[in-house]
């Protein structure tokens, strides 16, 4: 009785409400769970970008016909294999370049 007036007089929930909403709060694990989100969710958008051009890049590639698509995978697969064996001067060099 004494609490209810106490809610009341001073606008607070009840306390049962209270102890409810306490109960849905998460717990260590679904925080550290949040927070890992959030940190990639930062992370991505600072990138935001270069998320454009792959967004634009995976709907060009959903639009290619299959003839095309497989070219792609032969060059694709060819541009892996001289980046694993070239010189990282090299790489280095070139990655120089995109940034100017």
């Amino acid at each position: 009785m004494v609490m209810e007036r106490i809610e009341k007089a001073f606008g607070l929930p009840k306390l049962s409400e209270f102890s409810k909403t306490v109960e849905k709060f998460p717990d260590e694990k679904q925080l550290k769970a949040i927070k890992q989100v959030l940190i990639i969710a930062e992370r991505v958008s600072q990138n935001a970008p270069e998320l454009d051009q792959v967004v634009m890049l995976i709907r060009e590639i959903n639009s290619m016909p299959l003839e095309k698509l497989e070219k792609l995978e032969k060059l694709l697969k060819r541009i892996e294999k001289i980046l694993k064996t070239a010189p990282q001067d090299l790489l280095g060099f070139l990655t120089g370049l995109k940034e100017e």
